[in-house]
């Protein structure tokens, strides 16, 4: 998928601002970046999700994919925690930074 694509959709989804989990994991999926081995990227052991949060800021594409992973996998495990990082605010700015480093490439 080109880069231009993967801005667009991105962008659409942020332009949502959807609580809704699928969404989340339709847009990993279909730009091939759901990272099932998310737990490689993260720094933390057991993974804390609110301390891998904070590295979102200076997060490449990869590390933002990984921590979008996270959150989904996050929620499998304890329902609901999707939305309540969402209305943290936590989940969007993901999606911006991964929208934000692919313009700058």
């Amino acid at each position: 998928m080109k880069r231009e694509e993967k801005i667009e959709m991105i962008q659409e989804i942020i332009e949502k601002k959807d609580p809704y989990i699928g969404l989340y994991a339709e847009l990993l999926l279909s730009m091939g970046d759901m990272k099932l081995n998310y737990r490689d990227y993260m720094i933390t052991e057991p993974i804390n999700c609110s301390e891998e949060l904070k590295r979102v800021f200076n997060a490449d594409y990869d590390l933002c994919a990984a921590l979008l992973t996270m959150v989904l996998r996050e929620d499998h495990f304890s329902n609901g925690s999707f939305k309540r990082r969402f209305a943290a605010g936590q989940v969007l700015p993901i999606l911006k930074r991964m929208r934000n480093v692919l313009r700058e490439k």
